[in-house]
């Protein structure tokens, strides 16, 4: 866990919001709250297991979506570090890859940060909102370049591109 609380300091990214969507990620003081309910119930005890849609033992949270609440992880099993998300409430956790390694992943979102330059995760968009769609592509692709991982970012701008359609924007 040190390495990962090393990185983590080392880029000092805690918060990022992009339209309606954020992440809200761990550092050293609160990384070990980050992981009850998931590895370790609040009474101590562990909940990860070794079954197929158990939380794995190998797996650290390290942040979470500020919309939704779902886990961003790395698999420590894997020493590039990959970071994964999975929809908490489903009765067994299905990862999803998010970037190859928790460098990449934190780097996408320092880019993102960059963009967007939000405090907070909008309702609306507001004037500062990127709705431009091939601006968007272009953000996608830098994404996907980024963190090694199409899927996930494909994704995350669309629903992107939703949230501003349904505003009217």
């Amino acid at each position: 866990m040190q390495e990962i609380i090393n990185i983590l300091k080392a880029r000092g990214v805690r918060e990022v919001f992009f339209g309606s969507n954020g992440f809200s990620i761990a550092d050293e003081s609160d990384i070990k709250d980050f992981q009850l309910g998931y590895s370790v119930h609040p009474d101590g005890s562990a909940l990860s297991g070794p079954s197929e849609g158990d939380w794995q033992s190998s797996w650290i949270v390290i942040g979470t979506d500020t919309e939704v609440g779902d886990p961003f992880f790395v698999d420590t099993s894997d020493s590039a570090l990959p970071v994964y998300t999975a929809m908490h409430g489903m009765g067994e956790w299905n990862r999803e890859l998010v970037s190859t390694s928790l460098c990449s992943f934190l780097e996408a979102l320092s880019y993102l940060r960059g963009l967007s330059k939000q405090d907070f995760a909008l309702i609306d968009p507001d004037e500062n909102t990127i709705t431009d769609t091939s601006e968007l592509a272009v953000i996608k692709k830098n994404l996907n370049d980024i963190s090694g991982e199409e899927y996930y970012w494909r994704n995350f701008i669309e629903e992107h591109q939703e949230w501003v359609e349904e505003s009217g924007s």
